[in-house]
């Protein structure tokens, strides 16, 4: 029977890589009733080797959890990572699958081969809480690409720390979005959360931060270190462009109702 099994995952995972290949070589994908789509607003193959690898490198990932599913091509690198092990089980949360993505992430799934995946239509503010009740530290896996308000990317990541297990990670993508960018500066001042990785982007020197470091350059940039927040830095000085970002829970999050750090 496990050889069977075995077997079959071998088989899906030809399937997945195909699927996978096709999309990024064609640039389009596939609707429900067959209409062709300009590929747009997916993570392309670094991103997805960035799952991936994370996934690869701790077999205890089994059950994971997305918040944003679009044309499926997280889904799939995720599920290619998984699927081999017994129990995979991958949860998506997309409210507008079939309304405006045309149902092109299921139809990926399932042209691919897969088959532990459930899929939520219900807004993640909704679903979030409900699957809160029932499966709380109960996921080894969550990744973030939902809407990229502050506000809502700060309210799915606050209930999937809650949805991970310890040891789990938490992976956001479009960090270089400066809305998001902001919760992830909030998340890494979490004394239950450390960085576990990056993937950074091309150089960003923009025309602000440009004055900004003229009028600083009397005072070498050590000791702005010292002087600016930790958040304020940052913007000022990094050229990176942080791209995705995975952060691991490394205990439960036991901050009192008054917590506060003053370095976000």
């Amino acid at each position: 029977m496990l050889d069977n099994y075995k077997e079959s995952a071998t088989h899906r995972t030809l399937h997945i890589n195909q699927t996978i290949e096709n999309i990024y070589s064609t640039g389009t994908v596939v609707g429900q009733n067959g209409e062709v789509h300009k590929l747009h607003s997916a993570i392309d193959r670094e991103e997805g080797e960035f799952l991936s690898k994370i996934i690869r490198n701790d077999p205890k990932i089994i059950k994971t959890l997305e918040v944003g599913c679009a044309y499926g091509l997280s889904s799939l690198h995720i599920c290619l990572g998984i699927q081999e092990r017994v129990g995979a089980s991958h949860t998506l949360i997309d409210p507008f699958q079939y309304i405006h993505w045309d149902g092109v992430g299921i139809r990926n799934l399932d042209e691919a081969g897969i088959d532990f995946f459930d899929l939520i239509q219900v807004k993640s503010e909704f679903a979030l809480p409900r699957l809160l009740e029932e499966k709380e530290g109960q996921f080894d896996l969550v990744f973030i690409d939902g809407w990229h308000t502050f506000d809502h990317t700060l309210i799915d990541a606050f209930y999937a720390s809650r949805l991970l297990r310890v040891g789990g990670y938490l992976v956001v993508d479009d960090v270089s979005f400066p809305a998001v960018k902001r919760v992830i500066d909030f998340l890494k001042n979490y004394p239950c959360y450390e960085e576990y990785d990056s993937l950074d982007g091309e150089v960003s020197k923009s025309w602000k931060k440009m004055i900004a470091r003229g009028l600083m350059s009397p005072i070498n940039q050590k000791t702005w270190s010292q002087i600016l927040l930790p958040s304020l830095y940052r913007r000022i000085f990094d050229d990176r462009v942080t791209r995705i970002v995975a952060l691991q829970k490394t205990q439960e999050d036991t901050r009192n109702w008054k917590w506060h750090n003053d370095a976000f």
